[in-house]
């Protein structure tokens, strides 16, 4: 799951550069796919909680008798917080294609993981198995009818 958040990180701006330039079916699709990219960093988010859930147990546990304290910037633990909420709000339709609101979540997400963390181990295989996860969210919506530009079934 953590090639989620580099795969978000790069294809991000793309679909938003696709929606602002793009006519017709290119913005359409641009920000059909934007939402479905949305969708899929909730996914990450859920990954990255149980991370800090699993640090915060291994702490505990090295120091049973006492409760660890935490001496760093409190900033850091707010930024963490910020990078699991933030992306559950994509559950809202309205928030799930709005490009300013999706910007500001990459700038979180960027601001957290810049560059110079990414695990790019491995990145030939990672790559096909971020589109087909993309193609298979994708078609599962499109199923559904909750893309942003598929109309309800009436």
């Amino acid at each position: 799951m953590e090639f989620i958040k580099i795969a978000y990180l790069v294809s991000v701006p793309v679909w938003v550069l696709f929606s602002l330039l793009g006519s017709g079916a290119w913005k359409k699709s641009s920000i059909n796919l934007l939402a479905v990219t949305n969708l899929l960093l909730i996914g990450h988010s859920v990954f990255f909680s149980r991370q800090l859930f699993a640090i915060y147990r291994i702490t505990s546990s090295f120091f049973s008798k006492q409760r660890p304290e935490y001496n760093g910037d409190a900033t850091v633990v707010i930024h963490a917080l910020l990078v699991v909420a933030l992306p559950l709000l994509f559950l809202h339709p309205a928030l799930r294609r709005n490009r300013l609101f999706t910007l500001a979540v990459w700038f979180v997400l960027y601001g957290f993981f810049p560059l110079s963390t990414w695990n790019t181990y491995d990145l030939i295989l990672k790559i096909p198995a971020y589109l087909c996860l993309l193609c298979a969210a994708y078609a599962l919506f499109w199923l559904w009818n909750k893309l942003p530009y598929q109309s309800p079934v009436r």
